[in-house]
């Protein structure tokens, strides 16, 4: 059996970073080896500060494990990605076709210009209805490459990034193999969010509510009138969640922290209803048949049963350390950074299933320095053997011909000095060819403009004198063109043109209802600019909706043939 290999993982999270080292196999994480964790600022008004503070802070790990220069997978948090999942019609190909049709969608699902972030996908299974349910994550570059240069700074090597709902989902999914026939609800209640995962046979769901942990400090430190930092140490402290009545055994001010706890998570609690509702309907989900609880926040006393007696299901902590046993070493932290972190180590054990053969929910979320970074270094091996083999086939060459040197340097010369002249008069005549080519492609522009110039504003003209005066008008007009045919050389040749023409339109609500659309073909017959070879008018009307008396106007579609095709905008030299 192959002995296991030793995995760092590092957790940024908004509070604190925690840095794991796991052993893991084929059949994944095997033993957790040791552990250490640095709280960071609690204030979200210095994010910009936190890059440096974490490079510090991670410094003093890698110095007192002196680890420098290892590699590391890092999990990034939940309110630094952007999540979405969304039900796509995905037809059958290959993955360059599925690739192709989501980085489409993407555009339109991912709230950020695309060339700003560094955004992967994930395809989490059917749901009941057909479609696939894609999950979209994106960060912005710039924040994602100040991470990455922050852990970098302070000695480690990032060969993985994984998103902390990936990692929980796959930590659960190790942790809980019995658990794939039903539907799970995650709650890992963080510092800035409350990451929602929904693990269900087949399917995945994921959403990042924008309360956690640190709302409840805030809405402390707002009723209480003391600092940000003070008020967490007072719901570490005191803090409980309260129930839905009055205890006249409970102290008044801890009654009223209570209050201000459950004030605080009744937010947080209908969110979570409302994405279950969304779950439910949009993405034709389960109700979920117990609900799983995580994160720094899940050891606040009272919030199981809150959750209980909110959404009325059995309500347990995750224990992803079920399967994973502590390393019997002398010198092994486990127990004492389990203590510290006791309902908190599902994304530790997820991102180390990132390196393992175990199927896990794999992104590549490299930022641009580091991917190429590693392109590089997987063609390192292949160019040092190529670079060997040069140099010694060229030692050999060279031992072989040195004798011959002196008697073909003057024939040497003498072609060098043939081929530099031909090499000119071929440069020159590349030259030539190339603005013989420029000008040629110029006129033929500027012909085609001209053409099209007089084109479209005769066709304009001619549909406005057609049109019935009363009961009916355009609202679209777009030109139909033939798909373009590929040439000899495997390129796309030019395209034949615009041969019809598409008008969308609505006619009112009239005596005569839908014959004014015939009235509007039937002149259209008549016209020189258009070629109705078929008396079919089905041919010509794509759409024409019969009146129901709902509405005051309905919609027609034409699709009208020319006469004369119209050739299409010239292609430029980049196309």
């Amino acid at each position: 059996m192959a002995k296991p290999k030793n995995i760092l993982v590092l957790d940024l999270g908004m509070q604190s970073l925690r840095l794991a080292e796991f052993s893991a196999d084929a059949q994944g994480v095997q033993d957790l080896i040791r552990g250490d964790r640095r709280d960071l600022m609690l204030d979200p008004s210095l994010e910009q500060a936190r890059p440096e503070e974490i490079r510090l802070k991670l410094l003093e790990i890698v110095r007192d494990w002196k680890i420098r220069g290892s590699r590391v997978i890092c999990v990034l948090p939940a309110h630094a990605v952007f999540t979405r999942v969304v039900p796509l019609d995905l037809p059958g190909g290959t993955r360059e076709q599925i690739a192709a049709i989501v980085g489409f969608e993407a555009q339109q699902h991912i709230p950020f210009p695309l060339a700003e972030v560094v955004w992967d996908y994930v395809l989490m299974g059917k749901s009941s209805g057909g479609p696939v349910n894609v999950a979209f994550v994106a960060i912005r570059t710039n924040l994602l490459e100040s991470l990455c240069k922050a852990v970098g700074d302070a000695g480690l090597r990032i060969v993985a990034i994984s998103v902390a709902p990936f990692a929980l989902y796959d930590a659960f999914r190790s942790t809980y193999p019995e658990a794939g026939a039903s539907t799970t609800l995650l709650l890992d209640f963080g510092s800035r969010t409350t990451n929602m995962v929904i693990a269900a046979p087949d399917m995945f769901f994921s959403r990042n509510i924008p309360s956690g942990g640190l709302a409840i400090t805030s809405a402390i430190a707002k009723e209480l009138h003391v600092e940000l930092t003070e008020a967490e140490q007072i719901k570490v402290a005191r803090g409980f969640i309260g129930s839905g009545g009055t205890d006249p055994s409970t102290d008044s001010a801890d009654a009223n922290l209570a209050k201000i706890t459950r004030q605080a998570l009744l937010r947080t609690q209908a969110d979570i209803a409302r994405s279950l509702s969304y779950y439910r309907s949009n993405l034709n989900g389960g109700e979920p048949d117990r609900i799983v609880i995580t994160g720094g926040m899940s050891s606040l006393p009272g919030l199981s049963e809150f959750l209980s007696e909110k959404f009325h299901k059995e309500v347990t902590f995750f224990r992803p350390l079920r399967n994973v046993p502590l390393s019997e070493r002398e010198d092994s932290t486990a127990a004492e950074f389990i203590a510290s972190n006791p309902n908190n180590l599902g994304e530790l054990i997820g991102g180390a299933l990132t390196l393992t053969p175990w199927e896990h929910t794999g992104t590549d979320l490299l930022p641009p320095t580091l991917r190429k970074k590693r392109e590089f270094l997987k063609r390192l091996p292949h160019l040092m053997i190529a670079a060997t083999v040069f140099l010694g086939t060229l030692s050999a060459w060279s031992l072989c011909n040195q004798h011959e040197t002196d008697r073909l340097r003057k024939a040497s010369e003498a072609a060098s000095e043939s081929i530099a002249k031909k090499t000119a008069l071929d440069s020159r005549i590349r030259e030539l060819s190339l603005k013989i080519d420029s000008v040629h492609g110029a006129g033929d522009s500027l012909l085609a403009l001209a053409t099209l110039r007089a084109a479209y504003p005769s066709i304009l003209a001619e549909l406005a004198e057609k049109l019935p005066p009363r009961f009916l008008w355009m609202t679209e007009i777009s030109p139909l063109g033939d798909s373009p045919q590929k040439s000899a050389n495997g390129k796309p040749a030019d395209s034949p043109g615009v041969r019809y023409l598409s008008i969308k339109g609505l006619y009112l609500d009239n005596p005569r209802q839908a014959s004014v659309i015939d009235d509007f073909v039937n002149s259209l017959q008549s016209s020189p600019l258009f070629a109705f070879e078929e008396k079919d008018k089905s041919k010509v009307i794509m759409q024409r909706v019969t009146p129901n008396g709902e509405f005051w106007a309905y919609p027609f579609s034409l699709k009208v043939p020319l006469k004369t095709a119209i050739a299409p905008l010239p292609r430029s030299a980049d196309e």
